[in-house]
């Protein structure tokens, strides 16, 4: 996979679209956004991004700040 980053400008994980693929500064992975999934008995979000290390489902707070890159394009060989 190969991504390149024009922009290095952190955003909040709630601001960011879902289908974005975004940068976890403190630890160096990359995910992507995707539609909350809700745990029904605490109304929390359960998941609400895809590592794309290794493709787990994941959960980032919505005040969390992420890096996200506008235009990737993600090549599966």
């Amino acid at each position: 996979m190969k991504i390149t980053i024009k922009d290095n400008k952190l955003v909040l994980f709630e601001k960011i679209a879902e289908g974005t693929v975004f940068k976890v500064p403190e630890t160096e992975d990359y995910c992507i956004k995707i539609a909350s999934v809700v745990d029904v008995d605490t109304g929390e979000d359960e998941w609400n991004c895809l590592r794309l290390d290794n493709y787990t489902l994941d959960c980032c707070s919505p005040k969390y700040t992420v890096l996200p890159i506008n235009n990737a394009e993600l090549i599966i060989p």
